[in-house]
């Protein structure tokens, strides 16, 4: 997709027109319809202000396609809310035939298909917008992690089951794990498999993976307090606290 088309389609869905957006940029309505139509290149301080009225970030607006990364998240967050390709057509309703193309990176969905596919899987359309940079991907997390923890990659591909040469090319970025394996792995490194799909360095990625009704949950501060409280416990430590709770909750009536 052009920056022209990217521009005007996100122009579109925010329901902003030409002249009214061309207003806001104290440019001529004119000058951006050849922007949008690809017979004129703005600026980069133009390209700002675009990117600042459109609410989206230049970084999507001038890069290319990026199909692999797009197919990577669709993919992972589909397993991980445990849909299948059926599933999630038609809950999004798109084809089938669509959802296999955009999941192998054979083709890239349009602004029309990310807000559907945002909504089916519960996401923010950002979450599909962002690129990934080398800092955030599965395979630099996951080096850092093993490197971190002072495991060699023949130490790890033992714990996970794999052979190390899966896991050599996990870091290197040449194959991209099952969700089974990925599972396995953040298992091994005692990590929520959420370390891997999901850029650390930006919380707002990680809230937008969240059910809202989680978020919701989150922002209660009687939840806030107790997640303070345990969040320094161990694995049997916070077994023995969700034990009590569950009894007390059963028992409460009693007390």
């Amino acid at each position: 997709m052009s920056l022209g088309q990217k521009i005007r389609d996100f122009r579109k869905e925010r329901g902003v027109t030409l002249s009214k957006l061309a207003e806001q940029l104290n440019i001529s309505p004119s000058y951006l319809s050849a922007v949008e139509r690809g017979i004129r290149k703005p600026s980069i301080p133009m390209l700002r202000k675009i990117s600042e009225a459109l609410n989206v970030s230049i970084a999507y607006l001038v890069g290319s396609a990026d199909d692999e990364a797009t197919a990577e998240k669709l993919r992972f967050l589909r397993e991980s809310r445990g849909l299948s390709i059926e599933d999630l057509a038609e809950i999004s309703e798109l084809p089938v035939s669509s959802l296999e193309k955009f999941e192998r990176g054979q083709a890239t969905p349009d602004l029309e298909d990310l807000k559907k596919l945002s909504e089916a899987l519960n996401v923010t359309l950002r979450y599909f917008l962002e690129h990934s940079n080398r800092i955030n991907s599965l395979g630099y997390r996951l080096k850092k992690l093993r490197l971190k923890q002072g495991l060699t990659i023949a130490a790890l591909a033992e714990r996970c089951g794999v052979s190390p040469g899966l896991i050599s090319q996990i870091e290197n970025g040449q194959t991209t794990p099952l969700l089974e394996t990925l599972e396995q792995i953040a298992k091994s490194l005692n990590v929520s498999v959420t370390y891997f799909l999901m850029p650390q360095d930006d919380i707002e990625d990680l809230l937008s993976t969240l059910n809202p009704d989680v978020l919701e949950t989150l922002g209660d501060p009687k939840v806030q307090s107790i997640l303070r409280s345990v969040r320094d416990f161990d694995s049997s430590e916070l077994k023995y606290i969700l034990n009590f709770i569950h009894f007390f909750k059963q028992n409460r009536n009693l007390l």
